[in-house]
């Protein structure tokens, strides 16, 4: 663990302030603290582009009115780049991902009160590990540290979670967006945060499930362009595109991500 504070961005600072003070006020007493994951803690977070992941640590199961006020704080975060993460209490992330059946997550903003699967696993935890963490008091965030969680399991249960996520979770998702796409001429213009997503997201779970780290986004890009060089064109384009780059991209690209998603999937099968 480093000895030095951790560096956090002032622009991320600064919403993190603000999205403390009004959660604080919202629901008066439910957050205690901040661990801060994802992007950030790996310098790769862009405002404007990226989301900003956090686990929230709350006192206590929310009640319907908190989790109405705090759904609504999470909206409100969409337009800047959404505050995303999961809800727990001290308890339950010292048990660990194994024993919490569902929890209160929020992704892209939208907040599902009782949701399974999704950041419950052992890639979050051990995200926890190597993030930053601070107190949430009614003035905001107070000072920053480097996480002091430690979870002797995380390591495997990371590798294990992202083989299987890679064989379930994205080769359906593979077949079903060739699909979406079959009948569309090659030219025409897919969203960017589409492609950054199918690009990017596979690429991270081959590192994680073969070295135990949690990569950026950027850094699987480098890492998946040694590994299958063929991509490498669409990947710098994809990573130039995070950082706030006007690319733009086509169905033939959306075509050679999930030529990408297909060769993580098969990665996953390789003992």
């Amino acid at each position: 663990m480093p000895t030095s504070a951790p560096v956090v961005p002032s622009a991320l600072e600064d919403r993190l302030d603000g999205f403390v003070r009004e959660h604080r006020q919202a629901a008066p007493g439910l957050l205690e603290g901040l661990i801060v994951t994802g992007s950030a803690i790996a310098g790769d977070w862009w405002p404007g582009t990226s989301d900003v992941d956090l686990v929230l640590v709350v006192s206590r199961v929310p009640t319907p009115t908190e989790l109405e006020a705090c759904a609504a704080l999470h909206s409100r975060s969409i337009a800047d780049g959404p505050i995303d993460g999961i809800y727990v209490t001290r308890e339950q992330i010292e048990e660990g991902p194994d024993r919490l059946g569902s929890a209160v997550q929020v992704v892209e903003g939208i907040l599902d009160p009782d949701a399974t699967g999704g950041q419950i696993s052992w890639v979050t935890w051990r995200e926890i590990e190597s993030g930053w963490e601070a107190v949430a008091g009614d003035d905001g965030v107070g000072e920053w540290a480097w996480s002091s969680w430690r979870f002797p399991q995380a390591d495997d249960g990371a590798r294990a979670f992202s083989r299987a996520n890679l064989s379930t979770y994205w080769e359906h998702l593979g077949r079903q967006a060739r699909l979406s796409i079959a009948d569309r001429p090659a030219g025409d213009p897919v969203d960017a945060r589409t492609v950054r997503w199918i690009a990017l997201g596979p690429a991270r779970l081959v590192a994680t499930m073969e070295t135990g780290e949690i990569l950026s986004k950027s850094a699987a890009a480098g890492f998946a362009s040694e590994r299958w060089p063929r991509y490498r064109d669409l990947l710098a384009r994809v990573v130039s595109s995070r950082h706030g780059g006007d690319d733009t991209f086509t169905v033939a690209d959306a075509a050679s991500a999930l030529d990408l998603l297909d060769d993580c999937v098969a990665a996953s099968r390789t003992p």
